[in-house]
């Protein structure tokens, strides 16, 4: 078990009703269509002695779990529990600078995180006291991320490096060569075959882990790729500082798709089903999107007054954090009849998150 289950509850979900229904607006410019999905919003404390809220740049679901892990600038990991809608008395503390990465493993029993302190923490989540392990890397880490498998954790940050490292001991695995020294994302495949990483140059990298040869070399964006999410048909979902949305086959290009965005740069995304996603972005909105069988916008999540930096999604919840210092955690499914299927049937659409 857990220990030291205390709480404190969330002053902002209390002061909003803790779940509303979120009101349809329109911007002056063009047609927006505002979902009216349920909502939660959750306020990260103050850092002790301050006043001042952390600026939101990591958050991570646990698998079938409750626990949601958040990280910014305040150098300490929180902990919230989503059922009993408070955070943990203490937060975790092991950085002396900002987190920008927090992932929980894929069966939820590691929780992982690394900044700019050029530390990468694992943490045990049945007992989130102290570090099982940490590990000093020679630059900043921005991004990391487990195998499907959750034997290897993968780190990329300010150097030309993509470190992968063996989850239980630490032990460095294998690095390979990137073609930028500012990378922001990085991903494994869902089959845990190939790896990815995205960089300022805009160029992706993909390498087979099985015998490390390099099998995907190309500048997809014209600025910074800032987040990468294999999508369930094996493609490459890609955001970037240029506006753009990519959708990229590794094996087959003629298979690729991009959207335009147009209006912001984006910052994070969040694949939520077969053939749906999550943006967010410096317009402060999360956008919902589907590809197939063509791209198209369904609608904005726009409870946020700050650029969205970060998505997470697991069992039918979406978690949003921002600059704003919030994090909104959205219910995007109910059984038989969720907000999702309601609002896309009212627009027009006939597609159901599955």
């Amino acid at each position: 078990m857990i220990p030291r289950r205390q709480f404190i509850g969330s002053l902002a979900a209390i002061a909003a009703g803790t779940v509303a229904p979120a009101r349809e607006r329109e911007r002056e410019s063009g047609e927006k269509r505002s979902l009216d999905w349920e909502y939660e919003i959750i306020e990260p404390l103050p850092r002790l002695g301050t006043s001042r809220r952390p600026v939101v740049t990591g958050v991570s679901l646990q698998a079938k779990g409750n626990l949601l892990a958040i990280v910014g600038d305040d150098h300490v990991v929180s902990i919230y529990d989503t059922d009993k809608r408070g955070f943990f008395d203490e937060p975790l503390k092991s950085h002396s600078d900002w987190i920008r990465a927090v992932k929980f493993s894929p069966d939820g029993k590691l929780l992982a995180t690394a900044g700019n302190d050029h530390k990468l923490c694992i943490w045990n989540s049945d007992r989130l006291t102290e570090p099982l392990f940490s590990i000093l890397n020679p630059k900043a880490i921005i991004d990391l991320t487990f195998s499907p498998d959750g034997k290897q954790i993968a780190t990329v940050g300010f150097e030309d490096k993509l470190r992968i490292f063996d989850s239980a001991s630490g032990k460095l695995v294998v690095e390979f060569d990137c073609s930028s020294k500012d990378n922001h994302s990085v991903a494994y495949s869902l089959d845990g075959e190939s790896i990815s990483v995205g960089g300022r140059d805009g160029v992706i990298r993909s390498w087979n882990l099985g015998d490390g040869r390099l099998i995907f070399d190309q500048k997809i964006h014209r600025q910074r790729v800032r987040s990468l999410e294999f999508m369930q048909d094996g493609r490459l979902l890609s955001v970037s500082d240029d506006q753009m949305i990519n959708i990229t086959d590794l094996n087959e290009p003629s298979r690729s798709t991009d959207f335009e965005r147009g209006f912001s740069k984006l910052f994070a995304a969040a694949v939520l089903g077969p053939n749906l996603f999550a943006t967010g972005g410096s317009d402060n909105k999360v956008d919902i999107w589907s590809h197939n069988p063509k791209p198209a916008h369904l609608g904005s999540l726009i409870q946020h007054t700050g650029t969205v930096s970060c998505l997470d999604y697991q069992n039918s919840k979406l978690v949003s954090g921002s600059f704003d210092t919030f994090v909104i955690l959205w219910k995007t499914k109910q059984p038989g009849n969720g907000p999702l299927q309601r609002q896309t049937q009212k627009n027009g659409w006939n597609r159901i998150l599955n």
